[in-house]
């Protein structure tokens, strides 16, 4: 569904997740944000303890918000047409607890709402759990998900509003670089993996 036009707001969706460590699929959903959504920016949402992934975190959430914050880099130079804002926050870094989708969509509602609710970024790997996601009535009465699906078989279950979006596909995962293959990293992101020793056995 390409752009057709613009909103007259100022329009930002958000992407979060662990990016441990953020790779090529990460960066081509910038992309793909850029091209066939009608947001204006990005506001990117490293997790600091992932509510599905609590007992997995090999990189420290200093490290993560940096690669990240390299990422955004590697993809205005990647892509210097798109247009898209990127902006990376640390606010679930500087919380104690689990990152629960709903706190940051509470925090950041008066902010980024659009139409009654906060656009926020999916893969359609996250799709069979959404309904499992903590406080998820909360979640489907307040967040319009964006589903990027790769082979358009992706189907909500849930009564939260999903808008699915034909996604190119790009092999990329967190997995497989720490265990080593350490192709699917941007230049910036590999050279810092590298510089500070990470995901080593």
């Amino acid at each position: 569904m390409p752009i057709t036009e613009r909103a007259t707001k100022n329009r930002t969706a958000v992407f979060g997740g662990t990016f441990d460590p953020p790779h090529i699929g990460h960066m081509h959903i910038f992309h793909e944000v850029a091209a066939l959504t009608p947001f204006d920016s990005l506001l990117v949402i490293p997790a600091r303890i992932s509510n599905f992934k609590q007992d997995s975190m090999p990189a420290s959430f200093p490290d993560r918000l940096e690669m990240v914050r390299l990422l955004a880099v590697d993809y205005r130079k990647r892509y210097p047409d798109d247009g898209l804002g990127i902006s990376v926050s640390d606010w679930e870094g500087r919380r104690s607890d689990i990152s629960y989708t709903s706190d940051t969509i509470r925090h950041f509602f008066d902010e980024l709402e659009y139409g009654g609710k906060v656009d926020f970024i999916i893969g359609d790997d996250h799709l069979a759990k959404l309904g499992k996601w903590h406080d998820f009535e909360f979640l489907a009465s307040h967040v319009r998900f964006w589903c990027f699906s790769r082979d358009g078989s992706a189907r909500n279950d849930t009564k939260a509003e999903v808008i699915f979006i034909h996604s190119d596909k790009v092999h990329a995962s967190s997995t497989e670089i720490r265990m080593g293959n350490l192709d699917m990293l941007t230049p910036s992101v590999r050279s810092y993996i590298d510089e500070h020793k990470l995901y080593r056995a």
